[in-house]
């Protein structure tokens, strides 16, 4: 086993090491919540295109069932691409969270008793758990709080970047004041 010492000063290191365990699961996760935005984006244009078609520019009945069609199936997909993250998260989320606490608990064995004089152990066992809650709280902020908005704005530029340049580049000045302005609060510790 791998020393933990060696991840004394680099904490994203050590959660890396958790994530990288764990590499199917995790990449499952991803894809899985990459693909339920980019179905949530594209079901904007699905409804444009069903409304287009219903409107008469997009041709016959076939072509309206077929918008339908396409629109039920995005929606599906986007839905049941979330569910399939959120299972497989489950059970990879709370595996991690088993991994740092074996470890750590591991790591303190290997230590003197004079070590344990010196500290109590329900602080250390305390200590042990918030690790594991952090590391536990880390992976479900990032993937169902921060990544799904970040994906969406970025989509949704590169979508109107298609359209409009000049859209786009507007979008993209209000997205970074935006950051910049949640950052700034958040580095005030203000609500």
């Amino acid at each position: 086993m791998e020393s933990l010492c060696a991840y004394a000063n680099r904490p994203v290191a050590f959660f890396l090491r958790y994530i990288r365990l764990r590499p199917l699961a995790h990449s499952v996760i991803l894809a899985a919540v990459l693909a339920a935005v980019m179905c949530s984006v594209s079901t904007q244009y699905g409804v444009k295109f069903l409304v287009d078609t219903l409107s008469g520019r997009g041709g016959g009945a076939q072509n309206i069932w077929a918008a339908f069609a396409l629109l039920l199936s995005l929606i599906a997909a986007d839905n049941l691409l979330w569910r399939l993250a959120s299972w497989i998260a489950s059970y990879t989320f709370v595996a991690v969270t088993g991994d740092i606490r074996s470890d750590l608990f591991r790591h303190l064995t290997g230590h003197a008793p004079s070590y344990f004089t010196e500290r109590l152990p329900r602080r250390l066992t305390s200590r042990i758990t918030a690790t594991s809650n952090a590391a536990f709280t880390v992976e479900n902020m990032f993937v169902w709080n921060v990544l799904p908005p970040c994906i969406a704005t970025l989509s949704a530029i590169v979508v109107i970047g298609t359209v409009s340049v000049t859209m786009s580049a507007g979008l993209t000045l209000i997205a970074g004041i935006m950051v910049l302005a949640m950052f700034r609060l958040d580095a005030a510790g203000k609500p």
